[in-house]
């Protein structure tokens, strides 16, 4: 892992969060956020948690990538966080490759039950690695979910924090989506924006370009339909 990738600074200024309704465009700035990890991890769900604060159990499989648009207020600055959740079947790695590129945030996901899920992380930093430039400015967090199986449990604490260390992670986090009556659960999942904020502010407030500034949603969208007619998915 190349850490000259994770360039901005967190400048640890106070800062105040908070979800807003999607009106459209009105934004002061655009961000992309990739979430990669194994099919059955619970990636759609971290959206919901993130989004709404809500847990779908009837959440149906992700096909191939789906987008999510999650509007941030931090202090006066106005931000659309556009959030791909991709499937994480192999057969769509090729595809989702495509998106790694200006790629601001990386979030990986896997299970805290599922060894070969927590396994497969280093291959998709190493995919994300290898679709990204060098001087890129990328945030990347780690996430063990289902921590409600944790009698289930084959991953432990220490070998996320030392992934997370590997692979140039500014955060790390065990979580669970359908555990919503923990407090201690629920503040991890709402400081996950938090932490996506504090690093971004600081570029906010420069008037920097991320690097999905010239990220087209409406010619992603055309490749993906294509995409999506030729595997028949």
């Amino acid at each position: 892992m190349d850490k000259r990738k994770i360039k901005l600074i967190n400048l640890q200024e106070p800062i105040k969060i908070e979800r807003l309704k999607d009106s459209g465009n009105n934004y002061d700035k655009s961000i992309k956020v990739i979430l990669l990890g194994d099919s059955s991890v619970g990636k759609s769900s971290i959206i919901e948690r993130l989004k709404s604060d809500s847990f779908n159990s009837n959440q149906s499989a992700t096909i191939s990538l789906e987008h999510h648009n999650l509007i941030i207020k931090i202090n006066s600055s106005v931000v659309r966080m556009q959030i791909w959740d991709t499937a994480g079947q192999e057969k769509f790695d090729a595809i989702a490759s495509t998106y790694y590129k200006s790629a601001d945030v990386v979030i990986f996901v896997y299970s805290i039950n599922m060894r070969d899920s927590f396994d497969r992380v280093s291959q998709w930093a190493n995919q994300v690695d290898e679709n990204s430039s060098i001087d890129e400015q990328q945030i990347r967090i780690l996430i063990g979910n289902k921590t409600d199986l944790n009698d289930e449990r084959v991953v432990s604490t220490e070998e996320g924090k030392d992934l997370s260390k590997k692979i140039g992670c500014v955060h790390f986090v065990e979580i669970s989506c359908l555990d919503k009556t923990n407090e201690e659960n629920n503040n991890k999942i709402n400081n996950i924006i938090e932490v996506i904020g504090s690093w971004i502010y600081p570029v906010i407030n420069k008037d920097e370009r991320f690097n999905s500034g010239s990220f087209n949603y409406v010619a992603t969208s055309s490749i993906l339909v294509e995409h999506k007619k030729k595997c028949n998915c």
